[in-house]
């Protein structure tokens, strides 16, 4: 892995592992305690993207409180994860030798300043608001 993507995939995962006290599921966006399954991508592009793969949702327990958790430079996005993956997971997602079965987002603003993550695929738009590390800790 290019120096670039261990600093921007470590980006802000000191704070989920000391302050919200979730363990990182190997080389993963996972993180897990035993209250909750935590898909934590980190975006620190120009483009504002990231995906989500299939590979990592399979692993989601029934059981467990599921969050999206986007760090987005040094702002966090905090969303259901299972109302994001009743809205935004589609049957059409992309499948690639790299990546295998995942879903393309993309952050982006309106004019009036509202965030929504946009779905490259489908065009649909999940409206989100960002929040701080504080706005975090009080969700957990």
């Amino acid at each position: 892995m290019s120096e670039t993507r261990i600093s921007t995939s470590n980006h802000n995962k000191d704070f989920l592992l000391n302050e919200l006290k979730l363990i990182q599921y190997r080389n993963t966006t996972i993180f897990e305690n035993r209250n909750y399954f935590v898909l934590s991508p980190s975006v620190q592009n120009k483009n504002n993207w990231f995906d989500i793969r299939n590979v990592n949702l399979i692993k989601f327990p029934k059981e467990k409180k599921g969050k999206l958790l986007i760090r987005l430079f040094d702002d966090f996005i905090l969303i259901d994860l299972r109302e994001f993956m009743k809205e935004q997971i589609d049957g059409d997602p992309y499948n690639t030798n790299n990546s295998g079965i995942h879903w393309k987002f993309q952050i982006r603003t309106t004019e009036k300043g509202e965030v929504y993550i946009y779905n490259t695929k489908t065009k649909e738009k999940f409206f989100v608001e960002k929040t701080d590390k504080n706005g975090v800790l009080k969700d957990f």
